[in-house]
């Protein structure tokens, strides 16, 4: 199973666009959050099933604030990321108090992607506007095989 995750697009689809040419066929979108007024363009252009959730600036979205889904043995919470706790060990004691393994949120605008205390803290970036040093767009690429073992992978455009 191939899963694109994403975040902080601001309403700014073009990175996403060449997102999908480059990663197509996917399995799964998950989007963590502040797409703003687009979310039915990116399931149309998406393609695949996809998960959703309202970030501090998506105002007008139906979307839930977090998720909670098993997925192939391994337990996912997914959140914007801006009501988190500072630092890695509390993201990670989060997780483990809501039963995750993996926690996926944005917000940062940098990619993180961790094994921490048993907890994998994954974020995305932002396709529209980085804020890492490089200030390169970013994404993640999870695939996981049906044993449900788990391959992260921070990718960028350039």
């Amino acid at each position: 199973m191939k899963i694109l995750i994403i975040s902080d697009t601001h309403g700014n689809l073009s990175n996403f666009y060449k997102v999908l040419d480059i990663e197509k066929p996917i399995d799964n979108l998950f989007h963590l959050g502040d797409y703003l007024i687009n979310d039915d363009e990116i399931r149309e252009a998406a393609g695949c099933a996809c998960a959703f959730v309202r970030g501090n600036c998506d105002w007008a979205s139906r979307e839930p604030e977090f998720r909670d889904f098993g997925l192939l043995g391994h337990n996912v919470h997914m959140e914007h990321g801006h009501m988190l706790p500072d630092g890695y060990n509390a993201i990670a004691s989060r997780a483990v108090s809501l039963g995750a393994d993996i926690m996926l949120s944005g917000h940062t605008h940098s990619p993180v992607c961790i094994l921490h205390n048993g907890v994998y803290i994954v974020n995305p970036g932002s396709l529209s506007k980085p804020r890492q040093a490089d200030r390169r767009p970013s994404y993640v690429i999870l695939n996981i095989d049906s044993e449900g073992k788990l391959d992260f992978n921070i990718k960028y455009l350039e």
